[in-house]
């Protein structure tokens, strides 16, 4: 007798699906998690050290390369304390996941110094630039700036995807007076508001920061005049730290990473269930060391059971055999009891029902010519049904 024995190989072919299914989990629960790194400064949008083509890293080489300092901060605190000479600094803020407060938003505003708000929400206008409203998402598209402002006087060609902002109030909320360039439908691409205090400027148009935008057309030459108009500039990103005790949500103190990461185990798991689930195609024959002919196991069997002398067990199989058989020809179902078989096969054979539970079920041979009688009698009771159920 041989033993065959899967080989490493043949495991290893075996489990070539989970295998591969695992590795692009892995693959891409590691490029989530290295595109989510950088403590909130590395992957998001507009991240000052996100070199992907979302990302503002190329706009910080080239104000670095104009000799402007840039500093990126993570904290009210430190950014506070990064704009003591508010003659030289340049403030960027961008408050992408809406961390900051209404008091935060005055803090920074008390600090007089430049302002540079890259995409604010309505609630950072309110406080910072009254007056100026979010009109929405701007077009995608190159416009020319079309403004009186001296910044952007050599600026021809910038690309004004992002938001629009609307500045019509600005002279009725109190001091300031705006100037909106950039325009598209409704609103401007950036507002500059000059009042008493510090100047402060609304940037919706985001698309020409980006790597991938910033090489094209004046994209460059607009960032250097909107964010390098002082030798100093700090680059805020509010984060969870920012959130007064008790502010914070299940949704805001969750990582950027977590979210695209449970999206892709989801898919992988549903993707395992759908090919687990599929049709697995026709059985397999198993490789058995011997074959064994059913005829030779019922009469191993019987062997047995004569040399046990067991004769009650050797007819009880003959009888579920037959009880099986007497109800399919009858038309019960599967499941049908004894009595119910008994019921149903009586009148169909013309017997009475206690003649038949004798034979079905009552009767104990106490010899073989007993148990060799009553399996013939089983073997007629078979025949005259089928008689009986038989088309005419």
């Amino acid at each position: 007798m041989t033993v065959v024995t899967p080989t490493l190989r043949a495991r290893l072919r075996g489990a070539r699906v989970w295998i591969a299914l695992a590795a692009v989990a892995l693959g891409g629960a590691v490029v989530v998690a290295v595109l989510g790194a950088g403590g909130g400064t590395g992957g998001r949008p507009l991240g000052p050290s996100n070199p992907a083509p979302t990302g503002a890293k190329a706009v910080v080489e080239v104000l670095r390369d104009q000799g402007v300092d840039v500093t990126v901060t993570t904290s009210l605190a430190d950014t506070l304390a990064a704009t003591g000479d508010a003659d030289r600094t340049a403030l960027v803020v961008d408050d992408a996941d809406g961390f900051l407060t209404d008091d935060q938003w005055a803090d920074l505003a008390g600090a007089r110094t430049r302002l540079v708000l890259l995409a604010p929400s309505q609630t950072a206008l309110d406080v910072v630039a009254p007056g100026v409203a979010l009109v929405g998402a701007a077009d995608d598209g190159v416009v020319a700036p079309a403004c009186d402002l001296a910044a952007l006087s050599r600026v021809e060609r910038v690309d004004a995807g992002g938001l629009a902002y609307s500045a019509d109030d600005v002279d009725g909320a109190g001091d300031g007076t705006a100037v909106g360039c950039l325009a598209s439908d409704g609103g401007d691409g950036l507002v500059e508001v000059v009042g008493a205090d510090a100047p402060v400027t609304v940037v919706g148009a985001t698309t020409a920061l980006t790597n991938a935008a910033i090489a094209s057309d004046d994209n460059a030459a607009y960032a250097l005049s909107v964010l390098g108009q002082a030798p100093e500039v700090v680059w805020y990103l509010p984060g969870a730290a920012d959130l007064p005790e008790g502010e914070g949500t299940l949704a805001t103190l969750t990582p950027s990473w977590v979210t695209p990461a449970l999206v892709l185990l989801v898919l992988t798991g549903v993707a395992a269930m759908a090919w687990r689930g599929r049709r697995l195609g026709p059985l397999v024959v198993e490789r058995l060391p011997v074959t064994v002919k059913a005829s030779e196991t019922t009469e191993g069997r019987a062997r047995l059971y004569e040399r046990s002398g067991d004769r009650l067990h050797a007819l009880d199989q003959l009888r579920i055999g037959a009880l099986g058989r007497l109800a399919r020809t009858a038309g019960l179902p599967v499941g049908a009891s004894v009595d119910e078989i008994i019921e149903r096969v009586a009148p169909l054979v013309s017997a009475p029902p206690a003649a038949l539970r004798h034979v079905l079920v009552d009767a104990r041979p106490s010899s073989d010519r007993e148990l060799l009688s009553l399996s013939d009698s089983l073997l007629d009771l078979e025949r005259v049904l089928r008689a009986a159920t038989a088309p005419s």
